[in-house]
Protein backbone atom coordinates (compact mmCIF):
# COMPACT_ATOMS: atom_id res chain seq x y z
CA UNK A 1 0.00 0.00 0.00
CA UNK A 2 2.90 2.42 0.66
CA UNK A 3 5.05 1.85 -1.83
CA UNK A 4 1.30 2.70 -4.17
CA UNK A 5 0.51 5.90 -2.47
CA UNK A 6 4.71 6.93 -3.40
CA UNK A 7 3.80 5.99 -7.00
CA UNK A 8 0.71 8.43 -6.33
CA UNK A 9 3.23 11.00 -5.84
CA UNK A 10 5.71 10.40 -8.26
CA UNK A 11 3.07 9.94 -10.79
CA UNK A 12 1.46 13.52 -9.98
CA UNK A 13 4.98 15.11 -9.83
CA UNK A 14 5.48 14.28 -13.49
CA UNK A 15 2.56 15.06 -14.47
CA UNK A 16 2.73 18.37 -12.93
CA UNK A 17 6.48 18.42 -14.70
CA UNK A 18 5.14 17.11 -18.09
CA UNK A 19 2.21 19.85 -17.96
CA UNK A 20 4.54 22.28 -16.97
CA UNK A 21 6.97 21.64 -19.71
CA UNK A 22 3.93 22.00 -22.27
CA UNK A 23 2.85 25.02 -20.86
CA UNK A 24 6.16 26.69 -21.80
CA UNK A 25 5.98 25.84 -25.16
CA UNK A 26 8.50 22.47 -24.53
CA UNK A 27 8.13 19.58 -26.57
CA UNK A 28 8.31 16.13 -24.76
CA UNK A 29 8.82 13.03 -26.55
CA UNK A 30 5.34 10.88 -26.39
CA UNK A 31 7.33 7.97 -24.62
CA UNK A 32 7.31 10.14 -21.04
CA UNK A 33 3.82 10.46 -21.24
CA UNK A 34 3.24 6.35 -21.83
CA UNK A 35 5.76 6.01 -18.63
CA UNK A 36 3.48 8.66 -17.00
CA UNK A 37 0.77 6.80 -17.66
CA UNK A 38 2.19 3.12 -16.41
CA UNK A 39 3.85 4.99 -13.55
CA UNK A 40 0.04 5.81 -12.31
CA UNK A 41 -1.65 2.46 -13.73
CA UNK A 42 1.02 -0.32 -12.64
CA UNK A 43 2.60 1.53 -9.49
CA UNK A 44 -0.58 3.02 -7.76
CA UNK A 45 -3.16 1.76 -9.22
CA UNK A 46 -1.93 -1.99 -9.48
CA UNK A 47 0.14 -1.82 -6.41
CA UNK A 48 -3.13 -0.28 -4.40
CA UNK A 49 -5.64 -2.97 -5.65
CA UNK A 50 -3.38 -5.72 -4.76
CA UNK A 51 -2.43 -4.40 -1.55
CA UNK A 52 -6.62 -3.98 -0.44
CA UNK A 53 -6.94 -7.27 -2.20
CA UNK A 54 -4.67 -9.12 -0.12
CA UNK A 55 -5.78 -7.52 3.57
CA UNK A 56 -9.81 -7.72 2.18
CA UNK A 57 -10.07 -11.17 0.09
CA UNK A 58 -11.40 -13.73 2.93
CA UNK A 59 -9.17 -15.43 5.43
CA UNK A 60 -8.73 -19.53 3.74
CA UNK A 61 -6.85 -21.41 7.50
CA UNK A 62 -7.08 -24.13 5.39
CA UNK A 63 -4.90 -23.88 2.82
CA UNK A 64 -2.42 -20.80 4.44
CA UNK A 65 -2.53 -22.27 8.24
CA UNK A 66 1.29 -20.61 8.93
CA UNK A 67 -0.38 -17.24 7.54
CA UNK A 68 -3.17 -17.78 9.51
CA UNK A 69 -5.17 -17.95 6.31
CA UNK A 70 -3.04 -14.76 4.84
CA UNK A 71 -1.02 -15.85 2.09
CA UNK A 72 2.38 -17.39 1.45
CA UNK A 73 4.71 -14.70 2.54
CA UNK A 74 7.80 -15.83 -0.25
CA UNK A 75 4.93 -15.68 -3.32
CA UNK A 76 3.50 -12.49 -2.41
CA UNK A 77 6.90 -10.70 -1.93
CA UNK A 78 7.86 -12.32 -4.91
CA UNK A 79 5.12 -10.55 -6.69
CA UNK A 80 5.97 -7.15 -5.14
CA UNK A 81 9.75 -7.23 -6.21
CA UNK A 82 8.79 -8.90 -9.49
CA UNK A 83 6.17 -6.04 -10.28
CA UNK A 84 7.51 -3.18 -8.88
CA UNK A 85 11.44 -4.10 -10.44
CA UNK A 86 9.34 -4.44 -13.80
CA UNK A 87 7.69 -1.27 -13.50
CA UNK A 88 11.41 0.56 -12.81
CA UNK A 89 13.14 -1.10 -15.54
CA UNK A 90 10.40 -0.23 -17.92
CA UNK A 91 10.82 3.59 -16.87
CA UNK A 92 14.16 3.52 -17.63
CA UNK A 93 14.45 1.20 -20.42
CA UNK A 94 11.56 2.29 -22.95
CA UNK A 95 12.70 5.80 -23.73
CA UNK A 96 16.08 4.56 -23.19
CA UNK A 97 15.26 2.25 -25.85
CA UNK A 98 12.81 4.79 -28.10
CA UNK A 99 15.47 7.49 -27.57
CA UNK A 100 18.59 5.48 -28.70
CA UNK A 101 17.32 4.00 -31.75
CA UNK A 102 16.46 0.80 -30.22
CA UNK A 103 19.96 -0.28 -27.83
CA UNK A 104 20.28 -3.72 -27.21
CA UNK A 105 20.89 -3.28 -23.61
CA UNK A 106 17.74 -1.52 -23.82
CA UNK A 107 16.13 -3.65 -25.37
CA UNK A 108 17.36 -6.73 -23.04
CA UNK A 109 15.99 -4.64 -19.94
CA UNK A 110 12.79 -3.94 -21.47
CA UNK A 111 12.10 -7.30 -22.15
CA UNK A 112 12.72 -8.11 -18.49
CA UNK A 113 10.25 -5.64 -17.44
CA UNK A 114 7.72 -7.34 -20.13
CA UNK A 115 8.48 -11.29 -18.82
CA UNK A 116 8.29 -9.83 -14.99
CA UNK A 117 5.26 -7.94 -14.39
CA UNK A 118 2.71 -10.64 -15.98
CA UNK A 119 4.64 -13.66 -13.63
CA UNK A 120 4.23 -11.24 -10.69
CA UNK A 121 0.46 -10.55 -11.80
CA UNK A 122 0.19 -14.52 -12.36
CA UNK A 123 1.56 -14.85 -8.79
CA UNK A 124 -0.57 -12.73 -7.42
CA UNK A 125 -3.81 -14.30 -8.92
CA UNK A 126 -2.33 -17.67 -8.00
CA UNK A 127 -2.07 -16.59 -3.94
CA UNK A 128 -5.80 -14.54 -4.47
CA UNK A 129 -7.78 -17.28 -6.54
CA UNK A 130 -7.14 -19.26 -3.31
CA UNK A 131 -8.32 -17.05 -0.81
CA UNK A 132 -11.67 -16.60 -2.87
CA UNK A 133 -13.93 -19.21 -2.38
CA UNK A 134 -17.39 -19.93 -2.50
CA UNK A 135 -19.64 -20.01 0.67
CA UNK A 136 -20.45 -23.18 2.85
CA UNK A 137 -23.79 -22.70 3.53
CA UNK A 138 -25.67 -20.13 1.42
CA UNK A 139 -27.09 -17.35 3.89
CA UNK A 140 -30.81 -17.77 5.18
CA UNK A 141 -33.60 -17.19 2.67
CA UNK A 142 -31.34 -17.88 -0.21
CA UNK A 143 -32.66 -20.64 -2.36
Amino acid sequence: MKTGLVYLVLTFSLGGVLLMLEALGRSVPYVFSVEHAHLGEVGWLVNIVIGIALWMLPLNRERFPATQGRYPTLVVYTSFVLLNSGLVLRLIAEPWYQLSGNAPAAATLLALAAISQPVAIVLFVIVAWQRVRAPRHPPPGVH
